[in-house]
């Protein structure tokens, strides 16, 4: 498959994919991950412990950055608006929020793929938000970030007699704020899961910085899960 045609289908989903954030204090954002659209009206899956691990005062004013405009020259507009929660499964690792005022976006929604089909060796992508926060105060703005990889590992449920597939290892290095994002199967431009988990390790050069050496793993839950969170078979 050639670059351009990767391209494309970048640009396809590119508006399905938000950043999720709260506002500490006036004039300032936190963004804690990413989401992205899987419904016609506005809904948005994601990890559930990017909501368990914001603080309880701020999971009920959660927003969802959303693209509203994007020009000829590739310049994309956002905007925050509110998020509301609908539901998670934590075993999965799994959340589902409703963007309020969707309509004043341009979101669409990403199509959900077959996780059971997937297999070791397929190529794949993910995009997300990560360090968006400190992107957008280093100048860069607001930066939609695209990482290449291979499915490296399927793991299968020790616990469920069904021995279901509850995790995908990829090739690539996850930062923070890549969590909730989608992860697509190069060929069919489909979701095949949803990033959740990166491997690191503590930095020897920063020990006295929260900065940690990434190691070339990061892991998805398949898409199948959520949609047993949808209730889709």
């Amino acid at each position: 498959m050639s670059e351009r045609k990767i391209s494309e289908k970048i640009k396809e989903i590119r508006n399905s994919v938000v950043a999720i954030g709260f506002s500490p204090a006036l004039n300032q954002i936190t963004i804690i991950g990413s989401g992205f659209c899987i419904s016609d009206d506005g809904k948005i899956l994601t990890t559930a412990h990017i909501y368990t691990q914001t603080p309880p005062q701020s999971q009920a004013v959660l927003m969802a950055m959303a693209m509203v405009k994007q020009e000829a020259n590739g310049l994309e507009h956002y905007t925050w608006l509110p998020l509301t929660f609908v539901k998670k499964v934590d075993n999965y690792d799994l959340a589902l929020f409703q963007v309020n005022n969707y309509k004043e976006t341009l979101l669409r929604p990403s199509e959900l793929g077959n996780s059971d089909k997937v297999e070791v060796g397929q190529d794949v992508y993910f995009v997300g938000f990560p360090y968006a926060g400190q992107l957008i105060n280093d100048g860069f703005g607001i930066t939609l970030i695209v990482n290449r990889a291979m499915v490296s590992n399927i793991k299968q449920d020790g616990i469920d007699l069904a021995h279901a597939r509850n995790w995908f290892i990829v090739d690539a290095i996850s930062n923070p704020g890549n969590s909730g994002c989608p992860l697509f199967d190069v060929e069919t431009n489909k979701v095949i899961g949803i990033m959740s988990i990166a491997f690191r390790t503590q930095s020897k050069v920063q020990p006295d910085l929260d900065i940690r050496e990434p190691m070339h793993i990061a892991g998805a839950k398949p898409i199948n899960l959520a949609k047993k969170l949808l209730d889709k078979e």
